[in-house]
């Protein structure tokens, strides 16, 4: 069995017993008597279902690098889950989406049922679901506590797991903050890539591969030397799977957010900032960014990044963080070989994907 089976197997494995813990837990937080907490708490938990489970089970991975009874880490990774599902409800009304995961979202789904009340309830149901992200984070903070409470490392591991959610609000804060500057003409175009390698870093890095493997880690009573070779690593391959996040974003047919929306967002991107640095700028921004959305413009916006060297600038950079990451990886010695080739099976897993 090669590596990225390997790590389909472990994940597949994983992605099931989470599956039925957070299936589990999902029953438990519905049982409310008052219908307006009930109905909001359902809508949670549907959200908080069905997902790609990759990051709860890089916490059992990050735990399993150094103890064996995997159990042991399943409530970390049923807590980073549902940090997740909270930040996402948060992510879902600063970019107006509808739907996450194929469903409807908190606030959209409270539009819905008020709408018929009146015609701007747009505060109403933004404000709902700007709570029910924030019942989610603590959610997640009291399953750690209650569920470690006895372990010598609960301190440490609920240090590191808010350490992940500040940086994951700093990297939101850049992304919200970054497209009206750029816009605006308020920010340098020489000093975009740094700006947003730096939201890379905060918010996918930490959020995605780092702050998970880390909180296992230290669950597992891990050092501060172990600590900063998986950050390391972790960095390299976050930001390398951004780039092939936006990369597919604007490329990938099969993507499961809404085709073009990273064009309809104006998002910062390696793509973004390597065009508004080349002769075809100003064609370009007569389409990035336009809200009326539709096959040709799409066309006209790929065809652009391809022609200005964009596309093949992200793509480069993409392979160099992940061939860098993965030496990194190659080069710490208290990993297990066979538990390394299961990080090295989910950085191709990462790499190979499509959508």
């Amino acid at each position: 069995m090669n590596r990225i089976e390997k790590f389909k197997e472990y994940y597949k494995e994983e992605k099931k017993d989470l599956d039925n813990k957070l299936n589990k837990y999902n029953e438990k937080i519905v049982k409310e008597e008052n219908e307006i907490l009930k109905y909001n708490l359902e809508l949670f938990a549907n959200l908080n279902s069905n997902g790609k489970l990759v990051r709860g089970t890089l916490v059992n991975l990050g735990y399993y690098l150094l103890k064996d009874n995997k159990e042991y880490s399943n409530d970390l990774s049923l807590a980073y889950e549902i940090f997740q599902t909270a930040i996402l409800v948060h992510d879902d009304i600063i970019d107006n989406d509808d739907k996450r995961r194929g469903k409807d979202t908190i606030h959209f789904s409270n539009k819905n049922k008020y709408s018929k009340y009146s015609d701007n309830v747009k505060d109403l149901s933004n404000n709902i679901a700007i709570c029910m992200g924030d019942y989610g984070l603590y959610l997640a903070n009291k399953i750690i506590s209650e569920s470690y409470s006895n372990d010598p490392n609960l301190g440490k591991v609920l240090n590191c797991f808010n350490e992940t959610v500040i940086k994951t609000i700093k990297g939101e804060l850049l992304d919200v903050i970054l497209p009206f500057q750029g816009k605006n003409n308020l920010i340098n175009t020489k000093d975009i890539e740094n700006s947003i390698l730096e939201i890379y870093r905060l918010k996918t890095a930490h959020y995605t591969i780092i702050g998970p493997m880390s909180v296992g880690l230290l669950l597992a009573g891990a050092n501060e030397a172990k600590l900063k070779d998986i950050e390391k690593f972790g960095e390299k391959i976050g930001i390398a799977y951004q780039i092939q996040d936006d990369i597919l974003g604007i490329y990938s047919d099969s993507m499961e957010k809404i085709k073009g929306s990273d064009i309809k967002e104006f998002k910062q991107t390696m793509l973004y900032s390597h065009i508004i640095n080349t002769e075809y700028k100003d064609e370009f921004l007569k389409y990035y960014g336009n809200n009326n959305l539709d096959e040709k413009v799409i066309e006209i916006v790929r065809n652009l990044l391809k022609k200005s060297g964009s596309y093949d600038y992200s793509y480069e950079m993409m392979n160099n963080y992940y061939n860098d990451g993965l030496k990194i990886l190659d080069s710490i010695k208290w990993i297990d070989r066979d538990k390394k080739d299961l990080i090295e099976g989910f950085v191709e897993y990462l790499r190979t994907r499509n959508k």
